[in-house]
Order: C-alpha cells, then structure tokens, then sequence
C-alpha cells in the first residue's frame, strides 16, 4: 500500500493535529492532502497519506490503534488503489455565499441547483450563528457556467428568502 485515506473525529482539544502529524511523522508517511474543521466541540479531519513501502496496513493500524488510545480519537483508515490516487481534484474557480434566515431546506436546494447545472463542489462550510442567522460557503467549480448558475441561483434565493451570492475566483489571487 503506497496511500491511506484517513477520517479522525473526536473531543475537540489544542493538540490534535500535533498529535496525528506526529504519527505520520514516526511512520515516515507524508502527508499531502487534508482537510479538518472543529464544529460545537467536535473535531474531525480527513487526510490522504502517502506511505513509505516498508509501512503496511497492519503497521498503520497498529501506530492508530496507539494514537487512539492515547487521545481519545476515533480514527478510520482506508487504503487507496493507484486510480484512486491519481485523480486530481477538481480546482474551485468560483465561491457562493448563502445569508440568512435558518430554515429548514437551504443545503438542499443550493446543491439541487448545482447538480442540475453539473457545478462540482469543492468544500462546504455552514454554520448556525446565534440562533436564527445561517451562513454557508462554497467552493464549487463550475467552468463556463458562472453566469448561468447566478440567474439560477437568484431563483433559489427568492424562493429560500435568503441572500446568495456567487463570485468567480481570481487565479492570481491564489
């Protein structure tokens, strides 16, 4: 096995992405993809690693089983086949924005209207403030279909009563 797909989640803590990067690093697995995010005083990350060929499954799950035991997180890994690895991601090229009232229905009916314009997303990020006030953030890539996406997404808007936005990321910005 050459790459592992991993999904950690747990009681949130300062620390944890020391710890987990520290077990990476006792194992020589690099790692090259990741993602984590801390919701209500849970932690969760998802990274893919790329494993030296003396590090098996049974060595991995063995230096996790260790990591669980001494903080408490639960960990899942998964290896990855060579086709899975050599899928490069989607790159986001555009950002939509959804303010307002919470209510019940607003993640479906945005990534309805993404799927019917086949908009791939990227990253999702919603979040409750206060106790009525929703926010969500996407990343999505969408190609040519920025413009048509946006009359699209004004409808969902109306029909949601929320605000939505969709702005075309800058390449050189990032």
């Amino acid at each position: 096995m050459s790459h592992a797909l991993l999904s950690i989640s747990g009681r949130d803590r300062a620390g944890i992405v020391r710890d987990v990067a520290e077990a990476m690093l006792h194992l020589e697995a690099n790692i090259e993809d990741s993602s984590m995010t801390a919701l209500r005083g849970r932690f969760t990350m998802m990274l893919i690693v790329r494993l030296p060929r003396k590090v098996s499954l049974v060595d991995l799950n063995a230096a996790l089983a260790e990591l669980e035991q001494r903080s408490g997180l639960t960990i899942q890994a998964q290896p990855l086949s060579e086709d899975e690895v050599a899928v490069e991601g989607l790159e986001p090229d555009c950002v939509i924005t959804v303010h307002g009232g919470d209510r019940m229905g607003i993640v479906y009916e945005v990534s309805r209207v993404l799927a019917e314009h086949d908009v791939s997303i990227v990253d999702l990020s919603t979040q409750l403030r206060g106790r009525d006030v929703y926010l969500m953030v996407l990343e999505a890539h969408a190609g040519a279909k920025v413009d048509t996406l946006r009359r699209a997404l004004a409808a969902a808007s109306e029909k949601l009563g929320v605000d939505i936005e969709v702005h075309r990321l800058d390449t050189d910005v990032l």
